[in-house]
């Protein structure tokens, strides 16, 4: 079974890496993985909300016995899904780019632990036009990203 869950894991990280950047096009994005390369153009709107699927890894009972009057759990499997979660980059106090311009970001997502509903996300920038404050925001589970000139 340990080697179920290793290959599953493997299968996932190694599609984060054959992953093609994304350019932020559009207002919601889906993407494959649970790490990307983003990339902001003059096209990209102000808001964009992005789908992000992410390794979730949780214990699973897989058999139960009665105990005295109650069923517990007496054998537990861990099980690894790849499950969305959403977060939010909002670049309305950015500036805007001309031309050919793109600023290049790194997003990552992973659950914060084993049964955990939880993701903690990483925005980075790797080469942008201007130098940038990235701001974490977050309402009632919903991550959100700010970004402003430094």
């Amino acid at each position: 079974m340990k080697a179920l869950i290793s290959v599953i894991v493997m299968s996932i990280s190694v599609g984060a890496f054959a992953q093609e950047p994304v350019v932020l096009d559009s207002e919601t994005l889906l993407i494959n993985s649970n790490e990307a390369t983003l990339i902001r153009t003059s096209e990209t709107p102000e808001k964009v909300t992005i789908l992000f699927k992410v390794a979730m890894t949780r214990n699973v009972c897989t058999k139960r016995r009665h105990i005295g009057k109650t069923r517990r759990c007496v054998q537990r499997v861990r099980k690894t899904t790849a499950e969305v979660d959403r977060i939010r980059i909002n670049f309305k106090n950015a500036p805007v780019l001309g031309g050919s311009e793109q600023d290049v970001f790194k997003l990552k997502g992973i659950q914060k632990k084993v049964d955990s509903e939880n993701v903690i996300y990483e925005l980075n920038a790797l080469e942008t036009v201007h130098p940038y404050s990235i701001i974490k925001r977050g309402v009632l589970g919903y991550d959100s990203y700010s970004l402003e000139l430094k």
